[in-house]
């Protein structure tokens, strides 16, 4: 790990104290004076067990002398909240002063920014294409024995041009990220790889089916595992640009929901101004309500559980949205995002609206 990282990821667990400045990023109302680092902790979740807003770290970065020889935090590592000079430090505890404890790093690692391992997860095993990608990509046409559905160590044939030698994954369609939505990228998860042989006409080439986590099928794509993309080894979490009507269009994974270390997908990319690592708070629309008026035909009901005829009178009220949970992108694509799911205290689904990341969902 880099040095300018392990100043990153200390810089991060660092938190403010009230008087400082009246606008500066403030302590959680019930925060924790030491915390025992776990394993499988990341240091957003520490972070957020005291700051309000745990992504404005460089705020606090300049005040603190120890970045000038910064540490890494590990599993084990006990964190101790100190006042200095009137203004709270988190620091690693000290067995004397000037001694730092030793422990044994031989297969501990140090703590994440966030959970890159599910970021990984899912960038190994999910992309998102425009129609314009999806016409061009070459695609299975199936085997010489006539078989429908391909196995590993099988060859087969693939229309398109590929390299000799070249490593592909092979992907199936997953649809419309939401039917009915404005974008036009599509899901495709991958279900193994290939690698291409030799090209024996102008569009047809001879591949080997080399993994598989599904059987292969007639149709499914071939891409470039090459193309797709690097990740960043850490992430700079800060406020994303406002996005008008922006919404969760999608789950990264199957299903209709999705929690903390999940992944979702949001109408907002690079020409809406999106960057990996910007931040949004996800809010769970309120429930309708008909209220003793003429139009509600004097009941109060909720606009789940109103009869047809009640409904007839005109739309319900819409009662306040509520905070639920914060996003932060890690992949743009054109017109939409993907977004690890930070933290939250309700499940996410489709069609939740986007606003700013607040002060936390815990």
């Amino acid at each position: 790990m880099t040095k300018p990282q392990g100043m990153f990821l200390l810089a991060l667990l660092l938190v403010s104290v009230s008087g400082v400045r009246a606008d500066g990023p403030e302590l959680n109302e019930h925060y924790p004076r030491h915390y025992t680092v776990r394993q499988g902790d990341t240091l957003w979740d520490i972070s957020a067990r005291f700051l309000r807003q745990p992504w404005r770290w460089p705020e606090l970065w300049r005040h603190n002398p120890q970045l000038d020889s910064p540490h890494l935090i590990y599993p084990g590592d006990e964190l101790v909240l100190q006042w200095i000079d009137g203004r709270p430090r988190l620091m690693k505890r000290r067995e004397r002063e000037g001694v730092v404890r030793l422990v044994p790093r031989m297969r501990a690692a140090a703590v994440p920014t966030v959970s890159l391992s599910t970021i990984v997860s899912f960038t190994d095993g999910y992309r998102l294409l425009d129609k314009a990608e999806l016409a061009a990509a070459a695609y299975l046409v199936g085997d010489g024995e006539g078989r429908r559905l391909l196995i590993k160590g099988e060859e087969a044939y693939a229309r398109g041009r590929l390299v000799p030698g070249g490593l592909y994954g092979v992907y199936r369609e997953q649809g419309p990220l939401l039917p009915g939505a404005r974008r036009d990228e599509q899901r495709v998860a991958l279900v193994g790889t290939l690698v291409a042989r030799e090209q024996v006409r102008d569009t047809l080439a001879r591949v080997a089916i080399t993994s598989q986590r599904q059987e292969m099928r007639q149709g499914d794509l071939l891409l470039p595992l090459a193309a797709d993309g690097t990740l960043a080894a850490f992430y700079f979490p800060r406020p994303g640009p406002e996005l008008a009507d922006g919404e969760v269009i999608a789950m990264g994974r199957e299903g209709s929901v999705a929690g903390r270390n999940g992944v979702v997908f949001i109408n907002g990319g690079e020409a809406e101004g999106v960057r990996p690592g910007d931040l949004y708070g996800v809010l769970k629309p309120g429930p309708g309500i008909y209220d003793y008026d003429a139009s509600a035909l004097g009941q109060l009901r909720y606009a789940d559980s109103a009869s047809r005829y009640l409904r007839n009178t005109g739309p319900a009220e819409l009662l306040p949205a509520e905070p639920v949970a914060r996003i932060m992108v890690f992949r743009v694509y054109r017109h939409a995002s993907a977004a690890l799911i930070l933290d939250s205290k309700a499940l996410i689904r489709s069609r939740y609206p986007l606003g700013p990341p607040g002060d936390g969902a815990r």
